[in-house]
């Protein structure tokens, strides 16, 4: 039989443990709040819309500044797929709107309407715009006269070790002249995160 300084503690310690699963209950309860679209997110090593967005930003700075340089007058871009060469699901064509929005705001350059090229890339049998070689992308930048194509990939590598993952990403694009075929411009921005994993991550 329990005397009563006992059987005090174990009511003590069943109130108290009852709390403490109320807490982890409401903690972990599903909410839903509204953040700024700018704010950073930093949830874990992944690729984040923060991510695309500084790839964005690095590269329409230096699109623009190129462009300045050797034009008076906006010379037409035909933007071609990027090339997902990670192990993730990206939304490539969301880092191509993204840079093409932000492009035409600065009013350097125009774009080729992308359905356009995709449909002319299918008349000439280019099916995949990320696939085209430079010699296709040409004969296409031609026929929708354009000035320039942009291309390029964004690769990863992943690398774990215990609770630490670190992911690398990278973004390339190229712009080449259609006229000669030249590479006039490229540029890349790379991106490096750490996360660590807690208990309940797993």
């Amino acid at each position: 039989m329990l005397n009563k300084s006992t059987l005090l503690w174990v009511v003590k310690t069943g109130v108290l443990i009852n709390m403490l699963l109320i807490l982890f209950i409401i903690n972990n309860c599903a909410t839903t709040t509204y953040v700024r679209p700018d704010e950073v997110t930093e949830i874990d090593e992944t690729f984040t819309d923060t991510d695309l967005k500084m790839m964005a930003e690095k590269m329409v700075q230096s699109i623009a500044e190129l462009v300045m340089s050797k034009h008076t007058s906006p010379p037409k871009i035909a933007i071609l797929d990027i090339e997902n060469r990670t192990s993730e699901h990206i939304d490539t064509e969301g880092i191509v709107e993204k840079i093409m929005v932000a492009l035409l705001k600065t009013g350097t350059v125009k774009f080729v309407d992308r359905e356009l090229l995709r449909k002319m890339a299918q008349e000439q049998a280019l099916v995949q715009l990320q696939r085209i070689d430079v010699q296709n992308a040409v004969r296409l930048g031609n026929l929708v006269g354009a000035d320039y194509f942009l291309t390029g990939s964004i690769m990863s590598i992943e690398k774990r070790k215990g609770t630490t993952a670190i992911s690398y990403y990278k973004l390339t694009l190229r712009l080449v002249d259609v006229k000669t075929s030249e590479i006039v411009w490229a540029d890349e921005k790379e991106i490096k995160k750490k996360a660590r994993k807690g208990f309940f991550d797993w």
